[in-house]
């Protein structure tokens, strides 16, 4: 079911098994999952079916170290949060990533790839992925030149894109006609309450916009509101522990990564169309696959760099039909049907001559080629660790008199000898595979200035990470806050390092596991002392 904060007489209780905050693709993969479930489930979002300016500036937020745009243009405070813009793309994190790693601080997980493999089908089938792999299975199927790189260096690998990026229309039917769950719209959760001994929550308040506030009461909590608001939301609530929930030894908000990210030059190809055959987009029934270049566990532990990773764009001019029939092709995938669609549809019609060959290419040989293109190499990277990047509460406070964020997002020199490296590598592999030279741009090669260059990819990860200790993490390996018993953080902010990936498949993949073990737990019947302790008490959030 499908309600609003509105449809609720204020001051309501609200009570079921598990309460999601959050209707992003964490909080829907939970309600997916858990929908299957004879367990009762309540969803709260913060915003509404469509896109709201007063709900969005509830993001508004101070940034006091390098820029961030991800800060306010990287979140969407709307049914389906983010995945009502992503692009969808999908790729899983690498058994290095989860390793602690002697020249990356504060590395390792405590869980395994191996953990995740079975929950890695899971989310592709969720995001209506394919079951080829992402390394050998298309290379096979496409018959793909794979350039003669030394193996040792440099992975040829596929990233895969969703053909349903936006999950909220893919899962709105779902969540409307099932029984056991309702998502509740402009529900914004402002207050936790937690038991005498600060060991349960009791109770969440989710207040809106219009001063209605509701309050519900559940034996899990699970907050999947993203790297940024889960990490505000434990700070804030400061009633009964000052330093917020969680935070008992300040880790609640540090080690914010991105991934940084930037052009580091152009290819210069020997053969412009043996270049887009090899590294131009390929395409099988409704999945997408773009090409990586990523840096080997090999080179990375042999020149101690983080883990990267590079594509060659294909990128063509502004006014080119081309671009035109790309950015049209969005559109109607999307669903938006507007002036702007008629312009780009109106311009492929008279250059219709000009997308003979890319139309040809895409639908007979299942390929993208672009006419006209420039060849920018771009890097993704892994970001290191630092307690010192971060997220805290400034002294202003939002329209729910809720603390804004101050986001101190920081970079370490491991960043810059990751890109050089890596940069001077990509180059060197690309002249002897007989592909062309990529001219490198000199803040690359110099290091001049690197920080400025850098930007991050909407990316938030790591400010709530997951650890074996309570004095080394806020989350365990299963996603529950060391503190609290029954609250949960589904989020790329458990994440302890980012690897390169975009990190939604790993953060599915880690909801599907939660699911399974909330399924498990809620299922078990509650101590009735436990019960009996459930008091809630009628107080607001100290600021």
């Amino acid at each position: 079911m499908i309600a609003d904060i509105g449809d609720f007489e204020n001051d309501s209780l609200v009570e079921c098994d598990v309460c999601v905050v959050g209707s992003g693709a964490a909080g829907l993969a939970l309600a997916a999952e858990l929908a299957k479930s004879p367990l009762s489930v309540v969803v709260l979002e913060s915003g509404g079916e469509h896109d709201e300016p007063e709900s969005q500036a509830l993001y508004d937020a101070q940034i006091s170290g390098l820029r961030y745009t991800g800060a306010r243009d990287g979140r969407f405070r709307v049914f389906g949060g983010a995945t009502t813009r992503w692009g969808g793309q999908a790729l899983p994190l690498t058994e290095l990533d989860f390793e602690q790693r002697t020249w990356v601080s504060h590395s390792g997980w405590p869980i395994r790839l191996a953990t995740l493999a079975p929950y890695y089908s899971r989310a592709c089938r969720f995001l209506r992925l394919d079951e080829l792999d992402f390394e050998r299975d298309p290379i096979q199927h496409f018959r793909a030149r794979v350039p003669a790189f030394d193996g040792s260096v440099l992975q040829y690998h596929y990233a895969k894109w969703s053909p349903t990026a936006d999950l909220r229309r893919v899962e709105r039917s779902g969540i409307a006609a099932a029984r056991n769950l309702t998502l509740i719209l402009h529900a914004n959760a402002t207050e936790i309450r937690l038991d005498e001994d600060h060991r349960r929550v009791v109770a969440l308040e989710a207040r809106s916009l219009r001063s209605r506030r509701i309050r519900v009461r559940a034996r899990h909590y699970v907050l999947s509101c993203g790297g940024l608001e889960t990490a505000r939301l434990l700070l804030a609530n400061r009633s009964q522990q000052r330093s917020g929930i969680g935070n008992e030894h300040d880790l609640v908000g540090r080690f914010l990564q991105d991934h940084p990210g930037a052009e580091i030059g152009y290819v210069v190809p020997r053969d412009e169309h043996a270049l887009q055959r090899t590294f131009n987009l390929f395409h099988r029934r409704r999945v997408k696959y773009s090409v990586r270049c990523s840096a080997t566990p090999a080179l990375q532990r042999d020149a101690e760099i983080l883990n990267v990773s590079g594509s060659v764009m294909f990128l063509a001019g502004e006014r080119s039909p081309y671009e035109s029939l790309r950015l049209a092709y969005h559109k109607l995938r999307r669903r938006q049907m507007d002036a702007e669609l008629a312009r780009y549809l109106g311009r492929c019609v008279v250059h219709a001559r000009h997308l003979a060959r890319p139309a040809f290419d895409y639908y007979v040989r299942r390929r993208s080629f672009t006419p006209g293109a420039k060849f920018p190499f771009v890097v993704t990277m892994e970001q290191e660790p630092n307690p010192q990047s971060r997220v805290t509460l400034s002294d202003d406070v939002d329209a729910l008199g809720m603390p804004k964020l101050r986001v101190n997002w920081q970079l370490t020199d491991l960043t810059r000898r990751t890109i050089t490296t890596f940069a001077k590598r990509v180059r060197e592999q690309f002249e002897s595979a007989g592909i062309g030279t990529i001219a490198l741009f000199d803040w690359v090669v110099d290091g001049e200035g690197w920080a400025e260059q850098l930007a991050d990819h909407y990316h938030h990860i790591g400010t709530t990470r997951m650890h074996e200790s309570p004095q080394k993490g806020v989350v365990d390996a299963n996603l529950r806050l060391h503190a609290v018993d029954n609250l949960h953080i589904a989020s790329s902010a458990a994440f302890p390092t980012s690897g390169h990936s975009n990190p939604t498949l790993t953060l599915l993949a880690l909801c599907m596991r939660l699911a399974d073990r909330l399924k498990a737990e809620a299922l078990r019947p509650t101590p009735i002392a436990a019960l009996a302790g459930a008091s809630v008490r009628d107080e607001s959030v100290t600021n």
